[in-house]
């Protein structure tokens, strides 16, 4: 791993796991597969456990904490959360440190910032991570587009941005109306529009690329998330290339040099 490198390992709601690495070291935001599934993910990168300084964890849900304890057990690795995901997380016998967003910290040359988001869960943050002059901005697992959100993933040479649903296909699909709510509401997920909006006013003449991720298997398609993004980016005096991330798949790894 050489340069600024980042590797989706998983994205969707059978699991989230986001290898981000400067030379022979990374962070891992999130372990929401097994240890097994987690470790044969990054041999797919070569890349090894070993070289991972922490597990950085968004939020308590499943699916991105599925393999934590069990992961960071076997190779003896910390994981930096907020108070309110640490207390839902079970953790027994690993190492943690407490973090709180808008206050940032470093891990052997990565400087990481979490920042506030708004989701069912806890206490949720996304998180921006920079190594010298590169930057990448993860906005996942949140339900609206906050001034603040916009703002902590400006600057940013890649972003990787949640498009988790279709508004047509959600509004006519077959998911009972008060998880249609859910899904929809400030506290929920973003749509492709949403992931649309927050490209174009996040994005600069540094953002070389924006990763759509999260996407629903159910209520949305790769297409229909790109075609919404770069219909949304038309407007703007920036073109980063959009690409698209499919439910259970893999992506990457995108090198920033």
């Amino acid at each position: 791993m050489h340069g600024l490198s980042v590797a989706v390992l998983c994205s969707g709601s059978s699991g989230n796991s986001i290898l981000i690495s400067h030379e022979r070291s990374g962070v891992l935001i999130d372990a929401g597969l097994s240890c097994k599934e987690l470790d044969r993910r990054l041999s797919l990168f070569g890349a090894e456990p070993t070289q991972i300084e922490a597990v950085l964890l968004t939020h308590e849900h499943t699916d991105h904490t599925r393999g934590v304890r069990r992961f960071c057990a076997e190779h003896e690795l910390p994981v930096y959360a907020t108070h309110g995901t640490l207390a839902l997380t079970t953790l027994d016998g690993i190492e943690t440190r407490t973090i709180r967003a808008e206050s940032g910290f470093s891990l052997n040359g990565l400087a990481v910032r979490p920042f506030k988001v708004k989701h069912l869960a806890a206490e949720p943050v996304a998180f921006a991570v920079s190594c010298e002059s590169k930057k990448v901005g993860v906005a996942s697992d949140l339900g609206c587009v906050t001034p603040n959100v916009i703002d902590e993933m400006s600057h940013s040479d890649l972003m990787l941005v949640e498009a988790n649903y279709d508004e047509k296909m959600l509004t006519g699909g077959d998911y009972p109306d008060f998880l249609k709510r859910a899904i929809k509401s400030d506290h929920g997920h973003l749509s492709n529009d949403d992931a649309g909006a927050l490209s174009f006013r996040s994005s600069s003449e540094k953002t070389a690329r924006v990763i759509l991720v999260h996407l629903s298997k159910d209520n949305n398609t790769p297409e229909k998330a790109k075609e919404a993004v770069e219909r949304e980016m038309k407007r703007s005096r920036h073109s980063p290339r959009i690409e698209v991330v499919e439910h259970g798949d893999a992506g990457g790894p995108y090198e920033l040099g």
